[in-house]
Order: C-alpha cells, then structure tokens, then sequence
C-alpha cells in the first residue's frame, strides 16, 4: 500500500499483521514460560541424562529456571533465552517460510 504525501511516496510495509504477531508471543511466550521447562526437565529424565535424573522437578524449576531470573546478570539473560526458545524458535520459522516463498513466487 502506498500513500502519497506532498509528492513524497511512503510505503507502508504489509508484511507484518500485528494482530497475528500478538497472538502468535502470547502464544509462544506461555508455552515457554510454562509447558516448556516441564518438557525439557521430562524428556532430560525419560532419556536417562544424569544431570535430570538426581534432581527433583521442584529443583529444577526454583533453582535452575526460575530462580535466576530475579538475579540479573549473564544466569538471568540465559534464562530469558531458555524461556523464550519456543517463541523464537516460531518466528524464526514464520520468517524463513515467508522468505522461501517470497523468493519462490
């Protein structure tokens, strides 16, 4: 979509729909801050990791996921990261497929 404005031409970018954006991060951001930890620490014991299996679940989410949070610093920016896995992971998928086929059409 274009605008003309005192013969100047603002192009006003169609590529992002902020309402599918918004619903996509609440989305993605609850199963990461909730169903995502509980995945991992799961899978972790299902597959025999030594590390998930000598620690209990309510170990793993005050002291390994959700603990470091309030401390700031690089534990508390890797958590962030941890947590928001999913939601990135989504996004950067979105963009990928939307690349491929806008190079494609």
């Amino acid at each position: 979509m274009n605008v003309s404005w005192q013969g100047y031409e603002l192009r006003i970018c169609e590529f992002i729909d902020w309402g599918r954006e918004l619903w996509f991060a609440l989305l993605f951001l609850c199963i990461g801050f909730t169903i995502w930890p509980l995945m991992v620490y799961y899978l972790g014991q299902a597959l025999g990791f030594e590390y998930f299996t000598s620690m209990g679940l309510r170990v793993w989410a005050e002291q390994k996921v959700y603990g470091p949070l309030g401390d700031g610093g690089l534990r508390s920016l890797s958590r962030v990261f941890f947590l928001s896995f999913p939601y990135m992971f989504s996004f950067a998928l979105r963009v990928t497929l939307k690349l491929l086929r806008k190079g494609r059409a």
